[in-house]
């Protein structure tokens, strides 16, 4: 896959530095040999409770570093990114993925999403989104997500076009143990299906260090109904 132009990244130019190392060194998301995986298209997941119901003002695709902050997010940095196709593997270009997690200390970006006993991290942006490419490309400079309380970890993921919310799904990281014993992942379509949204995070050979991840999002031929994001009704205040 050839490499994304930096000029359609929801990134100011002076941060793009900060990227740079990711998008074009050694450290880069895309290296050669790496091949399109058989399509499968990606399951989808409950929206949950915690989307941010007070948007940042810093909305671009690296949540790591927040705007008029000197300060970065605590966690180990990730990245993640891939093309968002359709299920005849046709690029989507102008798609906005959205993403939104829990930060270090499992507390999400909404006025009811802090955990007992935590403070959420006002270094980390906890909402991004980026628009696709004319190769269907995306990316994400984020944390690994943290860990509370009747899940395991995951990041929300959410493709909208021409307004309309074409998917809402979840990304897993492969080797978690609670991934096991996760309700959600549990019910997201068929073995193939959720072993497409477990990911392997990994350090790259001369990197700066961070975790990397490649994930193609595949969507179906229907956009979703509002009513079938939010899910089921959680069973306790930290499930969903």
């Amino acid at each position: 896959m050839g490499m994304m132009k930096e000029d359609v990244f929801y990134i100011r130019a002076d941060r793009r530095r900060v990227l740079r190392s990711f998008l074009l060194g050694p450290g880069g998301l895309w290296v050669p040999g790496v091949m399109a995986e058989a399509l499968t298209l990606t399951p989808r997941a409950t929206e949950g409770p915690y989307y941010p119901d007070h948007l940042p003002l810093d909305q671009d695709n690296d949540l790591v570093q927040c705007t008029g902050r000197e300060a970065a997010a605590m966690g180990t940095v990730a990245s993640f990114g891939g093309r968002v196709l359709n299920a005849d593997g046709k690029a989507m270009e102008g798609a906005v993925v959205e993403l939104w997690q829990a930060d270090n200390n499992g507390c999400y970006l909404h006025s009811k999403g802090v955990q007992r006993g935590k403070e959420r991290d006002p270094m980390f942006q906890g909402f991004g989104k980026m628009e696709t490419n004319q190769k269907g490309e995306y990316r994400f400079r984020t944390i690994m997500a943290g860990l509370y309380t009747g899940r395991t970890r995951h990041f929300h993921v959410a493709v909208v076009k021409d307004g309309k919310r074409l998917l809402t799904t979840q990304l897993f990281i492969e080797g978690e143990p609670q991934n096991e014993r996760d309700g959600i992942l549990k019910q997201m379509g068929t073995d193939e299906q959720r072993l497409s949204v477990i990911r392997p995070f990994e350090k790259v050979s001369g990197g700066d260090g961070a975790l990397v991840a490649t994930w193609d999002i595949v969507l179906g031929s229907t956009a979703e109904e509002p009513q079938e994001r939010r899910g089921p009704a959680p069973r306790r205040p930290l499930e969903r």
